[in-house]
């Protein structure tokens, strides 16, 4: 099932709630150290607390991807002591919200071990309203008592302790779940051989896009699978007619990646880092058997001439079009922006106004952060943008024009 939204309060730098409306292209921009990382990062720890197979209710670890150095740095200020709140919606009117806190066990060490003190859970079907109260959680809806065992954020028993009846077989668990991939800013630099065993699938292409190479690899050795072809068409026509293709070497199962161009092939190990840092994010947004799935992409533009910044911005709204797939791209480049604006105004492959949400990451003085929704219209305009961002050329070009009639002024009064 597809995410709708997600909301917290406490994390990281944002004391107040604060909501994402997620759309396929869901944009994220601020100053550095605003906070945008951590909400990139959010969606990776959300989807382990939903696997139902963690006896924590968080891990500060998935997939690469790492939150912090304990849980302390989960809460506003890196105080607990407080709360944790977390809020997930869904499509067909389904959403769980999930209050942590630090174990007030004396058993456990500061900063270590959470526990679920309040969980509630809405859909069509079946309301709840948990809070912990000593050994077990009364539900203010029904006022009658459970017991409770959860793995992560989802229960695996809900008890009435009076009649025994297990609730959790009205929960439907097999839709509370995110399909995450998350790809950060710096792309490991590909090797000049790759090994091709068979025996290891990648699902992810990786935190650092290192399973993209044997992704490509593999789809070259099923014939089937189009993810090679696909990957070397882009490269041809946004690359100046270089075109990716993998390449069978006498000692297999060795396989290397090239960029060929008139009769020319070059190992991808040789030329600039803009080709290999691009290839991971191709390779993702070319994969089209993970519906509903979430593509997180830390500025993907680095390394990249900015031309280039608007041709993966228009890849990315493809994918997400044709494949049903939300991209949340944290960046810094204005050109990716105006591209999707562009797109919204032109309309050629159905990506519309409702397509694309901007979200501004600004200062609430002694609130934290918080985040300022940025909406389009169908001829690209902005709601609601906020001044001095993105207008970094008009003053070089301001100071420049100064620069010269100074100079100009300069002459004239030596000639005279």
């Amino acid at each position: 099932m597809k995410l709708k939204s997600i909301s917290f309060e406490n994390y990281k730098a944002f004391y107040e709630r604060q909501t994402i409306q997620l759309k396929p292209i869901t944009v994220l921009i601020g100053k550095n150290s605003s906070g945008k990382s951590s909400i990139a990062k959010l969606f990776t720890l959300l989807e382990n607390s939903l696997m139902t197979n963690n006896d924590e209710p968080l891990l500060l670890k998935n997939n690469g991807v790492e939150l912090g150095e304990d849980f302390e740095n989960l809460f506003f200020g890196n105080k607990s002591g407080g709360y944790l709140n977390f809020k997930i919606s869904f499509e067909n009117n389904l959403e769980i919200e999930i209050g942590l806190r630090e174990k007030s066990t004396k058993f456990s060490k500061r900063g270590y071990g959470l526990e679920i003190y309040e969980w509630k859970y809405k859909s069509d079907s079946l309301n709840l309203e948990l809070e912990l109260n000593n050994d077990d959680y009364f539900d203010a809806i029904s006022e009658n008592h459970y017991e409770v065992n959860f793995k992560g954020f989802i229960p695996n028993q809900i008890i009435n302790k009076v009649t025994n009846e297990d609730l959790v077989e009205k929960i439907n668990l097999e839709n509370i779940i995110i399909d995450v991939d998350y790809i950060g800013p710096f792309r490991i630099l590909p090797d000049r051989y790759f090994y091709l065993t068979g025996q290891t699938q990648f699902r992810d292409t990786g935190i650092k896009g290192e399973n993209a190479y044997a992704m490509l690899g593999m789809s070259q050795v099923k014939e089937e699978n189009k993810l090679c072809q696909d990957v070397g068409e882009w490269y041809q026509k946004y690359f100046d007619g270089w075109e990716l293709k993998v390449n069978n070497t006498d000692k297999k199962p060795l396989v290397q990646i090239l960029l060929s161009k008139e009769d020319m092939d070059i190992n991808i190990v040789d030329v600039g880092q803009g080709m290999n840092q691009a290839l991971p994010l191709v390779v993702r947004a070319n994969i089209k058997d993970r519906p509903n799935s979430i593509i997180v992409l830390e500025q993907p533009e680095l390394h990249l001439h900015p031309a280039a910044h608007s041709d993966l911005a228009e890849l990315f709204a493809r994918s997400a079009k044709d494949n049903n797939q939300t991209f949340i791209i944290e960046t810094h480049s204005e050109n990716m922006l105006l591209r999707f604006r562009k797109l919204v105004v032109e309309n050629d492959f159905g990506f519309t106004q409702d397509d694309l949400v901007v979200y501004w990451i600004e200062d609430a003085e002694l609130k934290g952060k918080e985040l300022r929704e940025i909406t389009v219209d169908e001829e690209g305009v902005l709601s609601d943008w906020p001044d001095g961002i993105f207008n970094e050329s008009m003053k070089e070009i301001l100071e420049i024009q100064k620069a010269v009639k100074k100079k100009v002024r300069n002459k004239h009064d030596n000639f005279i």
